[in-house]
């Protein structure tokens, strides 16, 4: 593996952080800002199932992972991106309320790649991170489903 380090990203919502863990961390994932019928189970141990279409042009993409740890509005630690050999991205998000009320959320991502040829695996995660934060963002704040 190449030892690098790991991926950060931080987002300030200005919402509630009870508002934003919810829109995060439920049974029904991501949907319907982000996936298309994901799915976890919310607890240690809990599996997730991803599942896209309308982010990929109308293809079906699935992918699988589990939890970790969860402390609720607090943190939630996951494994997901299922490759041949097991999993490649351990992430683990922190949500942390500011002086004003919002929220912050921090998103932490290790993701393993074997060799200068795997890169694109680390830079599409980086990619759908940024992605990913921006849509809640709109989600959570305005109201808006900024894909269809």
């Amino acid at each position: 593996m190449l030892k690098l380090p790991p991926m950060k990203f931080v987002e300030y919502i200005n919402a509630p952080k009870n508002k934003v863990w919810k829109v995060f961390v439920n049974e029904n994932g991501w949907d319907p800002w982000f996936t298309d019928g994901m799915k976890m189970e919310v607890k240690d141990g809990g599996k997730i199932s991803f599942r896209w279409k309308r982010l990929t042009n109308g293809e079906v993409v699935t992918d699988n992972g589990y939890t970790v740890e969860i402390i609720p509005e607090k943190l939630w630690e996951f494994w997901w991106y299922e490759y041949e050999d097991g999993f490649r991205s351990k992430v683990t998000m922190k949500f942390q309320e500011s002086v004003d009320g919002g929220t912050y959320i921090t998103i932490i991502d290790h993701t393993l790649v074997k060799n200068t040829d795997e890169l694109e695996i680390r830079y599409g995660c980086a990619f759908g991170w940024g992605q990913m934060l921006t849509l809640a963002k709109a989600y959570i704040e305005k109201g808006l489903i900024l894909i269809g």
